[in-house]
């Protein structure tokens, strides 16, 4: 609680830019936090790609873009938080902004690294895709209709619940609509079809 006092404190007493970059690196942490929530209690990441993102696996869209929300709160974090220390050690507000974008940067593109990793490894066989056809699941980023692109779902198999990337032949289907698993399409995505 005196921590935040502090902060609260730094806010009233410190100049604008300093200020500002505190605000920035909070809504940062809050949005880090609200992501943590909702995967505990809602079993959802809290975070969204969109259709013009790039994508790990050398497409657009899907899971794993670099632009997400994930990776834009890591860098308002590193960017508010690291132009308030500069701005604290007496550089001006210029400087503290450029050091606020170098330390976002890195820490967005640690964060990125990482999840390269995880979704590295998820499609290098961590699980056998063929296991998940017949298998329900839900629309966790839309899926484009006609197989004109790739979105995501959410389906428990092999032990537990995992996000692929998903086509459908039939009409778009947006997030959160119950499908089921008829295919697979290529060597990492699924061809599912909605639940009636």
């Amino acid at each position: 609680m005196a921590y935040l006092a502090s902060i609260l404190g730094l806010w009233n007493d410190e100049s604008f830019a300093s200020n500002l970059f505190w605000g920035i690196g909070l809504l940062g942490l809050v949005l880090i936090i609200l992501q943590a929530v909702l995967g505990i209690f809602a079993g959802h990441d809290g975070d969204t790609s969109s259709s013009g993102s790039l994508d790990i696996h050398g497409g657009h869209g899907g899971g794993g873009g670099i632009v997400s929300i994930k990776t834009v709160s890591a860098m308002l974090l590193g960017f508010g938080f690291g132009g308030a220390i500069f701005e604290q050690n007496g550089f001006s507000a210029g400087i503290s902004a450029l050091g606020g974008i170098g330390i976002g940067a890195v820490i967005g593109a640690i964060y990125f690294a990482l999840m390269h990793s995880v979704y590295k490894l998820r499609s290098d066989g961590t699980s056998v895709l063929t296991e998940a056809v017949n298998h329900s699941g839900t629309v966790y980023i839309r899926i484009p209709g006609n197989t004109s692109g790739a979105g995501e779902i959410q389906v428990s198999f092999g032990g537990r619940l995992q996000n692929i990337r998903a086509y459908t032949r039939g009409l778009e289907l947006p997030t959160g609509t119950p499908v089921r698993v008829v295919a697979l399409y290529g060597d990492n995505a699924l061809l599912v079809e909605k639940l009636s």
